[in-house]
């Protein structure tokens, strides 16, 4: 089966978003039934609308924080990005796995464990 689906692009619109502080934006590409987990199996939001209110939230208590993207890794539905992630004096690594449906939506993320940088 080809995944008929330009995954990068969805990931580049979403952290257009993300960086507006755009939650409702943000959200729209997740599937209304997405999950995702703290890595392997532990739920952190579900649901588009989970995903949106957690964010909204998340944004309005951090809206400084800037995200880059320091690699990434495409294969078939599946995104890993690498990202660093910085608000003031504190700066984390984090990897990200997306994986994406039939229709282009991000359907599962699993964050890896966090990594600090800086204090």
């Amino acid at each position: 089966m080809i995944f008929d689906c330009d995954p990068v692009a969805v990931i580049e619109r979403q952290l257009e978003a993300y960086r507006a502080l755009d939650a409702q934006a943000f959200a729209a590409f997740y599937a209304p039934d997405a999950v995702l987990y703290d890595h392997p199996d532990t739920v952190v939001m579900s649901g588009r609308a989970e995903i949106e209110a957690m964010y909204a939230q998340s944004f309005a208590q951090s809206p400084n924080t800037t995200v880059t993207i320091t690699s990434r890794i495409v294969s078939g539905r599946y995104v890993i990005d690498q990202e660093t992630l910085k608000d003031g004096p504190l700066e984390a690594e984090a990897t990200l796995i997306y994986r994406f449906n039939g229709d282009c939506q991000i359907d599962r993320v699993d964050f890896l464990p966090l990594q600090m940088v800086s204090q």
